[in-house]
């Protein structure tokens, strides 16, 4: 039965159970412990967060680099070495006695997160599906969004009989087994590779199979486009916003707001199933419907769940839930939307170059949003001003996607002439 399911599947399967447990303990989860060490080593919101912001800004520079050879080497390998690279930080993160040991802990998870993280996934999504596309990259980033509803119950449970430690200690265990097994038992770099074509279409003979990567645009057309700047301040702008809130709501709801560690790791987890269905939803969306609308679309869920929780308090748990389903939903599907429209735009014979310029922009904005957001904080002294900038920033980032929807007739001409010559 196994081999008439086209191996695509499989490997999308490999890349979701990996970037599941990546994805949904060093961004998703760790985040929740945050109070903890606070209370342990005194540090503040932005001393807290200095460790990501390095890290993720310390992954927007290597991105490029490893990317280009995600284009010519093997991505499985790639892959395998970043597995190791995370589960080696999530060992030694239980041992951290200062701010510093933390930063270095930083270092090895960026290492890890560009080895196995979001551009090998996409690479290997676009080379795998072309008409369902769409629906697969939505799976694959599913699996982040259910490893960010299961892992933090898992902190809940430990820290209930436990510490922090004992909990980062179980997630290394856990994590670095269901990254690794998948991507050595399903991972493949190419169908070609398996004398297949994209979507399981056909199989023929491997020495007739077409290079379906010499078509779309190259680096130097790409850079010429209007589309290409304006994508990138969009998609920026929303890393900023999201990954900003993602590292820093756990200290505002339980700093702030007065909520309590295990009522946080509930209300992160409803985050996280809301955004399940919002991945699947605008991934199944976005073979049916128009791909830009839709990422305007997510992007005003993301301004409604800032203002809810800009409102929200501890006395009134269900404002913190709801902005836990709106804006995972929002949030879930403007990073699903962000990954479809670049390769809308972009996919071909440079995607693996192009797709390592957005994600170093992206990851780099998002490694600016967190420390930004620290910043703002301290001297503010509170949440509320920044949940408030950052809605507005989403607001531009609305109208930018606005102008990119009556662009696209200008982009297909773009691609079509990128195609033939």
């Amino acid at each position: 039965m196994f081999h008439r399911i086209y191996f695509g599947w499989w490997v999308m399967l490999g890349c979701f159970v990996s970037y599941a447990a990546a994805q949904g303990i060093f961004v998703y989860t760790l985040p929740v412990l945050y109070p903890e060490l606070i209370d342990e080593f005194g540090w503040n919101s932005e001393q807290m967060t200095r460790p990501a912001t390095l890290g993720y800004i310390l992954g927007a520079i290597m991105v490029p680099f490893v990317s280009a050879l995600f284009d010519r080497y093997s991505v499985r390998i790639s892959m395998i070495l970043g597995v190791f690279g995370i589960t080696l930080g999530l060992a030694l993160y239980p041992r951290i006695g200062n701010l510093a040991h933390l930063m270095w802990i930083y270092v090895i998870f960026a290492f890890g997160q560009v080895g196995c993280g979001l551009v090998p996934n996409m690479l290997l999504m676009t080379r795998w599906f072309r008409r369902r596309r769409g629906i697969a990259i939505g799976i694959v980033l599913l699996g982040s969004t259910i490893g960010g509803a299961l892992f933090p119950l898992i902190v809940k449970a430990v820290l209930d009989g436990g510490n922090w430690r004992d909990a980062v200690a179980i997630l290394a265990l856990i994590g670095g087994t269901l990254m690794l097994i998948p991507v050595i038992a399903f991972i493949r770099n190419k169908p070609a590779d398996m004398g297949l074509l994209p979507d399981g279409d056909q199989t023929i003979k491997e020495d007739t199979i077409p290079d379906i990567t010499a078509t779309g645009p190259t680096l130097r057309q790409a850079i010429k486009t209007p589309a290409f700047y304006l994508l990138l301040v969009a998609t920026g702008g929303l890393w900023f916003t999201a990954t900003g809130i993602l590292q820093h709501q756990s200290i505002y709801i339980g700093r702030e707001l007065g909520v309590e560690t295990g009522t946080i790791a509930l209300i992160v987890s409803l985050f996280f199933w809301g955004a399940i269905a919002g991945k699947l939803i605008f991934g199944w969306l976005s073979d049916h419907l128009d791909k830009t609308l839709m990422m305007l679309a997510a992007t005003l869920l993301l301004i409604v769940g800032l203002m809810i929780l800009r409102f929200s308090s501890a006395g009134s748990p269900f404002m913190l839930y709801g902005y836990a389903l709106i804006f995972g939903i929002g949030f879930s599907g403007s990073f699903t939307m962000i990954q479809i429209v670049v390769a809308e735009f972009f996919a071909g014979q440079s995607y693996g170059r192009i797709l390592g310029i957005f994600t170093m922009v992206d990851v780099g904005a998002g490694g600016i949003g967190i420390n930004a957001v620290g910043r703002m904080e301290v001297a503010a002294g509170t949440y509320t001003t920044v949940l408030e900038g950052l809605a507005g920033l989403c607001v531009l980032i609305a109208g930018i996607i606005i102008v990119l929807y009556r662009m696209q007739p200008t982009k297909k001409e773009a691609e079509a002439e990128a195609s033939y010559g």
